[in-house]
């Protein structure tokens, strides 16, 4: 490794041997170096910047510089009408702005691919730009990231005579989804064929197909299909809006029909109701009378006063005459030409009178611009039945089923409901609208015939229930007379056999005296010590205890 302390040193030697003119151009060529080298790295330190478009309009850039600040996007702009980013973020901005269709007409971006040689030919430069520019939409599309491959064809035509004859420039699109993929939105398809077009110069929209990986055409939209589902759509919330309303009537009607008549007894047999759609738009002037004195809510009276129009300005004129009339003759020196029979009216005074009055009023004139809801009833029909009462008056003589009187719906009823029902509807003559509210009997034989039937089923078991607590009772009584007999069974043949022991008894208590009174000795069994030693221990405990043995004695009565 080298010293660079000596090395130094020794060139600190040779700066001393210079004189000094030499030192002062060695340091201004050592500080030449040193500030090239400060510039080259500030230059090279300095992020590189791709040109995004340029000779735009200002209303274009304007619009651009909006997305771009709206995304957070780092950009640089050259007045206005260039714009700058950087080379990794290209592509994905335009792609970005190709979807709100915000790339400039006529502005393409491809400066990057003018580059000339003196030697090529204008076919050559014509080959090199139609795939600069065919290779550049295709590394552009890939930047979506629905996208994994495209590749764009574009067919430029030979230049014709006639401008009319001439034919169109088209492009082809070929795509190829991403993993998870299956289909592209028609926001995204819209922005690759508005990419593509604003891309080549001469190129319509209408004249790029765009195909997707199994070759069908993505950028075929219908048009007119859309439009007609938008109008179907559109019929469809009209109708659901409709039948909303239907149903809501339905339900208050229902509830007010149960109310009265329950819920088998009223069926609406149907309703229809229809709307209007159309918008209304009034111009409407009203004149009302003036309030000169409004009225006082705090009293029990009204004060209000009006009146019917405010005087404005008012001319009156007034003629009179009176006296002496005056019959034109003619010139002077002349006789008059009027009869002698009428001479003497000239002789009488005349009287005129004129009055004229003239007002201007103004009016309380108010005007309203009336805009009606887009939608209003036009016509509702609605048809009612109603069912009468059956009263069951008993059952029939043989038990089989009720005896039923039926009480029709009376018209007052009729009148009632269809009044009712006016107001829950909110009937309007005007409108057309239609009500029918009938009395019809209903067919119950099948609902008569199920109550018979459980009317038999409940008489029958009533009648099997009787009977068998009857043979329960009956049983019962048996067995009680049966038990009675066999209790007294047993006490009629207790009784004998303790009347027999009673004798057994004392004909040998009446031996062993008698035996005793004549000394005579009597060897008794084993089985009479027994008994007489039991006996004479009972006659001493007996004695001895009295309550216990009477409450043993009635202890075994109680069990007998």
């Amino acid at each position: 490794m080298p010293d660079f302390k000596q090395i130094f040193q020794k060139i600190l030697e040779i700066v001393n041997k210079l004189d000094t003119t030499k030192k002062i151009i060695v340091g201004a060529v050592a500080l030449t170096m040193a500030a090239s080298v400060v510039i080259v790295v500030s230059v090279s330190s300095v992020d590189s910047r791709e040109v995004l478009f340029k000779n735009m309009e200002t209303k274009d850039f304007a619009k651009i510089t909006s997305k771009l600040d709206e995304m957070g996007i780092a950009y640089k702009s050259s007045g206005t009408n260039a714009i700058f980013v950087k080379p990794a973020d290209r592509d994905r901005i335009i792609v970005s702005l190709a979807q709100e269709n915000l790339i400039p007409q006529g502005v393409h971006g491809w400066e990057i691919f003018d580059e000339e040689k003196w030697s090529e030919t204008k076919i050559e430069k014509d080959v090199k730009k139609q795939r600069a520019v065919m290779g550049a939409l295709s590394k552009m599309l890939t930047s979506i990231k629905s996208i994994e491959k495209a590749q764009v064809n574009i067919a430029f035509p030979e230049p014709g005579f006639f401008e009319d004859n001439a034919e169109h420039i088209t492009a082809a699109v070929l795509l190829e989804y991403a993993p998870g993929v299956e289909q592209l939105k028609r926001k995204e398809i819209e922005g690759i064929v508005t990419l593509v077009s604003r891309a080549v110069a001469g190129l319509k929209k209408e004249d790029v197909s765009v195909a997707g990986p199994n070759g069908e055409l993505l950028n075929a939209f219908p048009d007119e299909i859309d439009k007609q589902q938008s109008e179907l759509s559109l019929v469809e919330k009209k109708l659901k809006i409709q039948e909303t309303e239907r149903i809501k009537m339905l339900k208050d009607i229902q509830k007010a029909l149960e109310y009265t008549f329950g819920a088998d007894r009223a069926d609406i047999v149907r309703l229809d109701l229809q709307i209007r759609w159309d918008k209304e738009t009034i111009d409407k002037t009203v004149v009302e009378p003036v309030t000169m004195v409004p009225d006082n809510p705090a009293t029990p009276y009204s004060e209000l006063v009006t009146k019917d129009a405010l005087t404005v300005s008012r001319k009156k004129v007034t003629e009179s005459f009176k006296g002496r009339g005056w019959t034109p003759e003619g010139p002077a020196g002349a006789e008059s030409n009027v009869p002698p029979g009428y001479m003497d009216k000239d002789t009488q005074h005349s009287e005129y009178n004129k009055e004229e009055n003239i007002e201007n009023n103004e009016f309380n004139k108010s005007i309203h611009k009336i805009e009606k809801q887009p939608w209003e009833k036009s016509r509702v029909t609605l048809a009612v039945i109603l069912d009468g009462r059956w009263e069951k008056k008993g059952i029939n003589k043989d038990g089989t089923g009720y005896i039923r009187e039926y009480h029709p719906v009376s018209d007052e009823d009729i009148a009632k409901v269809t009044d009712v029902l006016k107001k829950a509807i909110e009937y309007n003559v005007s409108r057309a609208d239609q009500i029918s509210v009938k009395h019809i009997q209903k067919d119950r034989s099948k609902e008569h015939e199920e109550e018979d039937e459980i009317l038999k089923k409940r008489r029958a078991f009533r009648k099997m229930l009787v009977t068998s607590l009857v043979a329960v009772a009956s049983i019962v009584v048996l067995v009680l007379i049966v038990q009675l007999f066999r209790r007294e069974l047993e006490k009629s043949r207790r009784a004998r056999e303790e009347e027999l022991a009673a004798q057994q008894q004392m004909m040998r208590e009446a031996a062993l005296r008698a035996i005793e009174d004549e000394g005579i000795e009597v060897e008794l069994s084993l089985e009479e010590r027994a008994r007489r030693e039991m006996i004479e221990n009972a006659i001493s405990l007996a004695k001895d205890r009295p309550e216990e043995v009477a409450q043993l004695i009635r202890t075994w009565l109680a069990e007998e």
